[in-house]
């Protein structure tokens, strides 16, 4: 985990001090005395936290924070503003600002450092979404932020309906979205799987803390149900050391009941948009991953996700029975003619039309990609050689079918093609030879009988005899 932490303070003493409790903890530390040395700083480093002291000889600690939040490097840097005293106002103001947090000096240093380490925590996830985005992952990501709900749904952890009431009244006014009308036990939750539906955030009461402690924390978060959801612990009792250890057992926030409502509805707020951010960009990656095995003409899989299939099918996995296959090599006939003859957009259009053609008659465990070309390959998990030839004079009839209507001139034609076909029996595996060898030995076999389909009349479907044992 990075630790490089920015200290902006006037006071000597009180620079120092941070500092030595910082590098205590084996953080690097840089200090500033003004805002304009804290400008300075940040434009030739970017830290990973900033302690910014609300009272600055040139500007005020809000104002600054305000500006380094403009900074489009620092928009995620967590920022800890310390005031000088629990000010509800200034409180206001900071969070507002985009401060992460607002300490009040003297500040509890097993707090503070607990803080700290939960501040890293998210900020390194927000910086590894930043670091591993595409161009196409970024308008993905601000697409869906289009599209994030507008009623965020928080749940409010309990074991009994009275203590939701107690809890519901104190705070149901301070967030920008909902309670879930019913109680969410303790148990229910330890027992909900990852498919099943979550809110947006978790409050653990401070009855839940009191009776399981702070593991319960620890044990949410080891839950595949509720490992990805942002916690916040409720203190009846302020920042006490109960609440540093949530934090180090993976709470995002702890909220003091007795804060302004305000604050609570801030705070609760910052969770919510972090946690659209971070789910914008699971979404984004999921289909930039779906994109990089796709071919982006036919919107079928592509030659590396087919091969990536076949290694699992011929690579035998401990505990598992062998799975024969089968497998068509299928190449439309005369293509360049089409291409000659009407130009390559109607190429390419009918390559999309005999990808959606076949899709119409494979099963859902089938995989179906373009090879290369005019050529498609298409992986029949389980079949024998009865289904794989049934399987390949489906295909090579649906191709032939009906005319192709070219949008361009509204011309028909016709469109058959060739089909080789292999069929690999279970437990045919060659254990001296390399999972790539393999694959090659199926192909070639395939290809084979695609070039006899090819050399005999065309529009017909050949079998690599040597294919099956």
């Amino acid at each position: 985990m990075s630790g490089q932490i920015l200290v902006v303070d006037n006071l000597l003493l009180s620079r120092m001090v941070l500092r030595v409790k910082l590098s205590a903890a084996c953080y690097e530390t840089s200090l500033a005395a003004t805002g304009a040395e804290a400008l300075a700083a940040v434009a030739e480093r970017i830290p990973d936290i900033v302690i910014l002291d609300c009272n600055l000889p040139d500007i005020a600690g809000v104002a600054l924070c305000s500006q380094l939040r403009t900074l489009p490097r620092l928009q995620h840097v967590p920022i800890i503003l310390i005031a000088a005293s629990q000010s509800p106002s200034i409180r206001l103001q900071a969070l507002a600002a985009g401060a992460a947090e607002v300490l009040a000096k003297p500040m509890d240093e097993t707090f503070l450092l607990s803080r700290i380490r939960a501040l890293l925590r998210l900020s390194a996830a927000e910086r590894d979404c930043q670091r591993h985005a595409t161009p196409t992952m970024r308008h993905g990501m601000a697409e869906a932020a289009a599209q994030f709900q507008t009623r965020p749904s928080v749940a409010l952890v309990c074991d009994t309906v009275q203590e939701a009431r107690q809890i519901r009244a104190g705070i149901s006014g301070a967030l920008s979205g909902q309670i879930f009308d019913v109680v969410v036990p303790v148990a229910e939750l330890l027992k909900s799987g990852a498919g099943s539906p979550m809110p947006d955030i978790l409050l653990l009461s401070p009855q839940v803390l009191g009776r399981h402690g702070p593991n319960i924390v620890a044990d949410l978060r080891a839950r595949p149900g509720t490992s990805a959801l942002p916690i916040a612990a409720l203190l009846a009792e302020g920042y006490d050391r109960a609440g540093a250890a949530c934090l180090d057992l993976g709470a995002e926030e702890v909220l003091d009941l007795k804060l302004d409502a305000e604050e609570i509805r801030l705070r609760i707020a910052a969770m919510i948009r972090r946690k659209h951010r971070l789910d914008a960009h699971r979404r984004a990656l999921g289909a930039e991953l779906d994109l990089a095995a796709r071919d982006a003409l036919t919107g079928l899989s592509n030659r590396r996700f087919a091969m990536s299939r076949l290694s699992d099918l011929v690579t035998m996995m401990p505990g598992h029975p062998p799975q024969g296959f089968g497998l068509l090599m299928i190449d439309l006939d005369n293509f360049k003619r089409i291409n000659d003859n009407f130009g390559h957009l109607a190429g390419d259009e009918v390559l999309s039309e005999v990808g959606a053609r076949m899709q119409e008659v494979i099963g859902t465990r089938d995989v179906l990609a373009r090879y290369g070309g005019e050529e498609f390959i298409l992986i029949l998990p389980g079949a024998d050689g009865a289904q794989t030839r049934y399987m390949a004079e489906a295909v090579r009839a649906q191709i032939e079918e009906r005319p192709f209507r070219l949008t361009e001139g509204g011309y028909q034609i016709t469109v058959t093609a060739s089909i080789g076909m292999t069929v690999q029996p279970p437990a045919a595996t060659d254990p001296t030879l390399t999972t790539l060898e393999q694959i090659r030995r199926i192909i070639e076999k395939a290809d084979s009988a695609l070039r006899v389909a090819k050399a005999t009349g065309r529009n017909r479907v050949s079998l690599c005899d040597s294919a099956v044992a």
